[in-house]
């Protein structure tokens, strides 16, 4: 009976073992779907606390264009087909009495240059009114965030936390969620850089009632993309489609690592409402600075700022 001559067959045969293992290491590693969402839910939990506790300056240039034949334009003292508008405000997420999560709240005190003159009252009747229920203060809330927006799109989402919502563990099962092969902002926003691998997560509501809806309280069912760390659940970036068969819009935002506060914050927001019907659109571009903790001090001379 012949032997086995070590220097021969043996070390070809572990050459194919490895070949064939490696594959199912990586595979192993890889994490799933459910594993990715399920990390960015918990961040996104996180991440909302974290950032209730923060204001930051939102620098922020509304642009529209009209028919010439619009007379929307008359409302900020312009018949012109091209008109724009900036803001500055203080922007924070607030949580109403008895909400399940946060809703971003923008505090403008200027508009054009110009200061706001009724932010005190409108500041006390939001915040420090005992008798508001929760609804009353939620609706105070999104129409005062919405209340200098112009075009002839009426909206009130335009803040750059939305998208966060629908990754929320209230409003997750609202959405279906496959991974993308498009991995290109929307806008011309700049592409997200993270550790490790970044996944880009498509999402779509399917849901009876929509968390968006139109003036006739019409579902708008809302889609879109998130760039996921995989590892971390980390959103860097993400972006909203809302279409009926008259507007189109689309928000998309991108995050970076405050080193103060040590933890992602909204950068940039970018979007576009298209009114089909009148053929009108308005673009937006806001930005991010000055992130710091916040009191709430509406009796005092400047309320939200240390």
């Amino acid at each position: 009976m012949r032997g086995v001559r070590p220097g021969r067959r043996g070390p070809a045969a572990l050459l194919v073992l490895s070949l064939l293992a490696a594959p199912a290491a990586a595979r192993a590693q890889e994490p799933s779907l459910v594993d990715v969402l399920g990390r960015a839910t918990r961040y996104v939990s996180e991440l909302s606390a974290r950032l209730s506790g923060t204001v930051a300056e939102e620098r922020y240039e509304q642009r529209a264009t009209l028919p010439a034949d619009s007379s929307i334009g008359s409302r900020v003292g312009s018949r012109s087909s091209f008109y724009r508008r900036t803001l500055r405000s203080d922007y924070l997420l607030v949580q109403p009495r008895n909400a399940g999560w946060y809703y971003g709240f923008r505090d403008v005190f200027e508009v054009d240059g110009q200061p706001v003159r009724d932010r005190q009252e409108r500041l006390t009747e939001l915040f420090l009114d005992p008798s508001a229920t929760a609804d009353r203060q939620i609706r105070g809330i999104v129409r005062d965030s919405s209340r200098y927006n112009i075009g002839d799109v009426q909206r009130n989402f335009n803040v750059p936390t939305l998208a966060l919502l629908f990754l929320h563990p209230d409003n997750r099962s609202r959405f279906e969620f496959e991974r993308a092969d498009d991995d290109e902002p929307p806008l011309g926003l700049d592409r997200p850089e993270g550790d490790g691998e970044v996944w880009v997560v498509a999402y779509r509501e399917d849901w009876p009632t929509t968390l968006i809806r139109g003036r006739d309280r019409s579902n708008l069912p809302a889609s879109g993309r998130f760039w996921i760390e995989s590892v971390t659940g980390r959103v860097l970036a993400s972006e909203v489609d809302v279409r009926d068969p008259g507007v189109e819009a689309t928000i998309a935002v991108r995050y970076r690592l405050d080193a103060g506060l040590g933890h992602l914050v909204p950068a940039e927001m970018r979007e576009r409402f298209e009114n089909r019907r009148q053929r009108s659109r308005v673009d937006g571009t806001a930005t991010y600075t000055d992130f710091r903790r916040f009191q709430v001090q509406v009796s005092e001379s400047a309320p939200f700022r240390d």
